[in-house]
């Protein structure tokens, strides 16, 4: 192809510079500048709270609720996959990460940086070999004093309370039925060593007192993800073959608070203190509320220190599926300690939980 040569006129409009155009592209190359200075200073915050996590760590007290909404419209500004609203939180654990741990979001984000991601395991399959979301965390060193113990005792059942009890109902089932704790790792699948070995200590408590219990063990959690889900699809099973139940929980173990805030000392025994987790928004919650209300009650007065600071965690509207609190007005979420407590001490608390919800339910 021939190009003709054409000489170049300051006032020759075919070589005219459209001034528009070149507007445009330097407001462009502005905004292209902002975003860099903005991008590294968001880099900048993520760093000084990666180095400073502590500053974040939540407790789920009160106090820390501004902390928290703060804390959420930071991450959502940032990295939209975490996804948080302090109108409608759901649990981190949920999305399978650690409560507030920065680390975990980071990898999450960016997949290179985490190399168990996504690692599933088979239903009903023990692989050592290849254990999912593992996790290791240590036990936060703590005291107690004397006057931190609280000293009542375990109420013995009469055959007459046991007769009442063989028709009443309780239905145990795990969202997240590997959920573990210390030490090791935060999954484990085997059922003697993770949350379903705390089912079964709490089904023992309320047989002995003469309640009927399905305690359902098997693997919700193979896809994190699906969990709520599964278990949903469990819980419709059993509520269309025994229409209801007299009290439903679906039991699982926190994650991300200190060890001081979610371990309590009954008897001289330490113990795992546990907390109610509801969807708000979810038609049954008033129905619920009631319920959980009795268990917090009885346990405040007989057990004190088995109750979280907060017992009834009501910052969570839908939550996941309303945690399917939406099929039975006797459907409810505990959590037994977190993943700073010891096993023993998460079994050790079913012995006092086991005499409350007796009562409650008389």
């Amino acid at each position: 192809m021939n190009y003709k040569r054409q000489s170049y006129g300051r006032y020759n409009n075919k070589y005219k510079i459209n001034n528009n155009k070149y507007k445009i592209n330097n407001k462009n190359n502005s905004l292209t500048k902002y975003s860099k200075i903005g991008i590294t200073f968001l880099i900048i915050i993520l760093l000084v709270i990666l180095f400073e996590k502590n500053f974040l760590i939540h407790n789920y007290n009160h106090q820390s609720s501004f902390r928290t909404s703060l804390y959420f419209k930071v991450i959502n500004s940032s990295i939209s996959s975490f996804g948080a609203s302090s109108n409608n939180l759901v649990r981190e654990e949920d999305k399978g990460i650690s409560a507030f741990n920065i680390l975990q979001i980071i990898k999450d984000e960016f997949g290179f940086l985490n190399k168990n991601k996504n690692k599933n395991f088979s239903e009903n399959t023990v692989d050592e070999s290849k254990d999912a979301f593992i996790e290791d965390f240590n036990i936060d060193s703590f005291n107690l004093k004397e006057n931190d113990i609280n000293k009542k005792d375990i109420k013995n059942v009469s055959e007459e309370d046991k007769m009442k009890n063989a028709n009443k109902r309780i239905l145990i089932y795990h969202t997240h039925t590997c959920e573990a704790y210390s030490p090791g790792e935060a999954s484990k699948k085997d059922p003697s060593n993770n949350i379903v070995a705390v089912g079964d200590a709490l089904t023992a408590e309320l047989e002995k007192r003469g309640f009927a219990v399905i305690h359902y063990k098997t693997f919700h959690d193979t896809v994190y993800d699906d969990s709520y889900y599964k278990s949903r699809e469990t819980l419709k099973r059993y509520l269309n073959q025994y229409k209801d139940f007299d009290l439903i929980i679906d039991m699982h173990r926190d994650s991300g608070p200190r060890k001081e805030s979610v371990t309590g000392n009954v008897n001289g025994e330490p113990v795992a203190k546990i907390m109610f987790v509801p969807a708000t928004a979810n038609p049954r919650y008033k129905n619920q509320l009631v319920k959980m209300n009795s268990i917090v009650n009885i346990a405040s007065k007989s057990f004190p220190d088995l109750l979280r600071g907060r017992p009834i965690f009501d910052t969570y509207t839908t939550g996941i599926t309303y945690y399917s609190q939406d099929l039975s007005d006797n459907a409810v979420l505990i959590e037994v300690g977190a993943s700073t407590n010891t096993l023993s001490e998460a079994k050790t608390s079913m012995k006092y939980l086991g005499q409350v919800i007796g009562e409650a339910l008389k």
